[in-house]
């Protein structure tokens, strides 16, 4: 009685749950309700000699049924084609007739009546809802085509007649059904036949004088008054495009040179990362300060690369050398030193070098020990990487020498080849 109380608490705090408790039931009630509806009478019905019979559907319709049978031990689910029934000599007859009184409105299709064609024909090759197949024959092939298209070069304002005959076939029988349609040309706005005009006259112009050196233009066309022009020349619009199109080049041309740029510096951080370290260890057991140590490198690098353009981390820690001479907080330059870099390695560099001038430079010595290590062991890492992306960009120029091989071997032996 308890556990009831709590569950029905629980149920009025969370409304949600009823809703979901009257949707499951809704839905095993409907459940259950069709699967009786659809398994009500599991036998099949049988004739007048028992044997077991499938109603067939209306003719030309056909369909498949899962039916379960049982065969000794073995019981399956097969799916059977059940064929739509047969036509009978009276049904066929009263089936082509349908076809016959319907067929027109099928190949017509926009047009409005077979006296007035102007638009394509819809030669269906079944009429819709039976078996019955349809195929073309026509007496003006250069009027109308095999896919019901108007071919207008040669058709008259009074139209041209073109006689159809469909051949109407449905088991193993078959019916002829002719009728006529006109064909007009197609329809023309007031714009599309001045244009006609213009071409037929300047076509007839051309016929008429073909000896002289010039070609004279009609000066009217359907009543219409007309002005020859030279055409709008639409050159200068490619060197517009053609300029547009290499200054987006450039711009994209120059992100990849920036991105390629910072991607071959930070390589080269992570590869100077060691040696910095390295000697920073060495000075620093010598006896020197972090100061001092700092100095030596930066102006060691200095002297090594006049010109200014070597490494960023040494460029960089010659950048911290001016400023700590100008008067600004070591630690304050040597954790912006770091984040100048823009390296892990580096950030961690000038942290450790910061905090050794607030806590004392004890331990500092092992401790870059221990980052020397994992800076070399980073940089055989590296190395392992550039080493395998180089062999992959050489895949292309061997797989091409290769080909190059192939064809100087191939080609002679194969000219040589007598048949």
């Amino acid at each position: 009685m308890e556990r009831l109380k709590i569950f029905c608490a629980s149920v009025k705090k969370h409304p949600v749950w009823i809703k979901a408790a009257v949707v499951s039931a809704v839905s095993a009630v409907c459940c259950v309700s069709l699967y009786l509806w659809d398994n009500r009478d599991v036998e099949l019905e049988r004739n007048r000699n028992g044997q077991t019979v499938v109603e067939r559907g209306a003719a030309g319709q056909d369909r498949s049924r899962e039916l379960h049978v049982q065969a000794g031990d073995v019981e399956e689910d097969v799916e059977i084609l059940i064929s739509g029934r047969g036509y009978t000599e009276e049904e066929l007859m009263e089936a082509f007739a349908g076809a016959e009184e319907s067929l027109q409105g099928y190949v017509l299709g926009e047009n409005k009546g077979p006296d007035e064609v102007q638009s394509p024909l819809d030669l269906i090759r079944e009429i819709p809802g039976t078996d019955i197949q349809v195929s073309w024959e026509m007496d003006r092939y250069d009027v109308i085509d095999l896919q019901g298209n108007i071919i207008a070069e040669d058709l008259t304002e009074d139209g041209t007649t073109v006689q159809l005959t469909a051949i109407l076939a449905c088991e193993g029988r078959q019916q002829a059904y002719e009728f006529a349609v006109r064909v007009l040309p197609p329809e023309e706005n007031d714009r599309d036949r001045l244009l006609r005009e213009i071409r037929e006259e300047a076509a007839e112009a051309d016929e008429a004088d073909q000896t002289g050196q010039y070609l004279v233009l009609p000066d009217e066309a359907d009543g219409v008054n007309l002005r020859w022009t030279k055409g709008e020349e639409n050159r200068a619009y490619a060197i517009l495009i053609l300029g547009i199109g290499a200054a987006c080049m450039l711009v994209v041309s120059d992100g990849q040179k920036k991105k390629e740029k910072e991607k071959q510096e930070n390589r080269q951080l992570q590869i100077d990362y060691p040696c910095i370290v390295n000697k920073f260890n060495l000075y620093i057991r010598a006896g020197m300060t972090v100061r001092k140590a700092w100095f030596l490198i930066a102006e060691d690098a200095g002297r090594r690369d006049s010109g200014g353009s070597g490494s960023k981390a040494y460029r960089e820690m010659a950048a911290a050398m001016y400023r700590i001479r100008g008067g600004v907080p070591e630690g304050e330059c040597y954790e912006e030193f770091g984040i100048r870099c823009r390296e892990p390695a580096y950030r961690r560099f000038g942290m450790l070098l910061s905090q050794n001038l607030r806590k004392g430079s004890r331990g500092l010595t092992d401790v870059l020990e221990r980052e020397a290590q994992e800076a070399f062991e980073d940089r055989k890492k590296l190395a392992k990487k550039l080493g395998e992306e180089a062999g992959t960009k050489l895949m292309i120029p061997m797989f091409m020498m290769l080909i190059i091989v192939l064809v100087t071997v191939t080609v002679p032996a194969f000219f040589s080849i007598q048949i």
